[in-house]
């Protein structure tokens, strides 16, 4: 059985790689002994990205995983005029969701301890879909 941090450093640089599949600038960061607010920073067409990746190994993903020093990164990361900082949400079935911080903010000041991925499905969005639209809004045509 794979540990959980070696499962979240694998879908890390599996995210990362499917971001620089899609033309991104790309950078994974890598774990230090004071933690790192985030995992990756992503970048395209004038847009810069701060992105959290949690693999759940569960249907349930558990918003007590969200830390706040990443929320607070996310929030100085928006306020120097960048897309607000976002999760990638991963579910055992493989499928993504990007959820922005603001979002998941909402949800735990609604009461919510934990989501599942019909509540991603509606409140955030699936990986290809973001990625096809970044990729047409950069006018694309290069997969």
């Amino acid at each position: 059985m794979v540990s959980n941090k070696t499962a979240g450093s694998r879908f890390e640089k599996e995210f990362a790689g499917i971001l620089a599949d899609h033309w991104f600038w790309v950078h994974l960061f890598q774990e230090n002994k004071n933690g790192q607010p985030c995992d990756v920073i992503a970048m395209k067409n004038g847009r810069a990205y701060l992105i959290d990746c949690k693999d759940c190994q569960s249907e349930i993903f558990p918003l007590s995983r969200i830390e706040e020093n990443q929320i607070n990164a996310m929030i100085l990361f928006s306020m120097m005029g960048n897309a607000p900082g976002m999760f990638a949400i991963r579910f055992p079935d493989r499928k993504i969701y990007l959820l922005q911080y603001t979002k998941l903010q909402e949800l735990q000041e609604a009461g919510f301890k934990r989501i599942n991925e019909t509540v991603c499905r509606t409140q955030g969005i699936p990986l290809e879909q973001w990625l096809e639209w970044s990729d047409r809004d950069a006018g694309d045509n290069r997969e």
